[in-house]
């Protein structure tokens, strides 16, 4: 296999890896909430959340004129879903929870119909 396909189905495996986690976690909060918005552990996976947008983040690449503009809407996207999970983990509130949620299923859903091979 040519290491550049290798490398690029490598770093398409870890995206989807880190969407995989950004989606299961949520669920688990969507869940949690709407038992008991008062669980402790949902504290926790919206800190978790935070962690995995931020490294999806750190993945961006602005140096590449052909992936900028697409990698400022996906910073945005990230930011939207750290700050709900923020507002989660800091002040209890919930307002951004259904659009984050939603956004990330659409991300993960998606990236898993993309070759890596592209």
């Amino acid at each position: 296999m040519n290491t550049n396909i290798k490398k690029s189905t490598e770093q398409y495996e870890i995206i989807l890896k880190l969407y995989t986690g950004l989606n299961d976690n949520l669920k688990k909060i969507n869940q949690k909430f709407a038992k008991n918005k008062e669980d402790n552990s949902i504290t926790q996976l919206a800190y978790k959340i935070d962690k995995i947008a931020a490294a999806l983040q750190l993945s961006l690449d602005f140096e590449n004129k052909d992936a900028k503009k697409l990698s400022e809407n996906l910073r945005d996207i990230y930011r939207h879903i750290r700050l709900a999970m923020k507002l989660i983990y800091e002040n209890k509130n919930f307002k951004l929870l259904k659009s984050a949620s939603d956004v990330s299923f659409s991300l993960k859903d998606s990236w898993a119909k993309i070759r890596p091979s592209i």
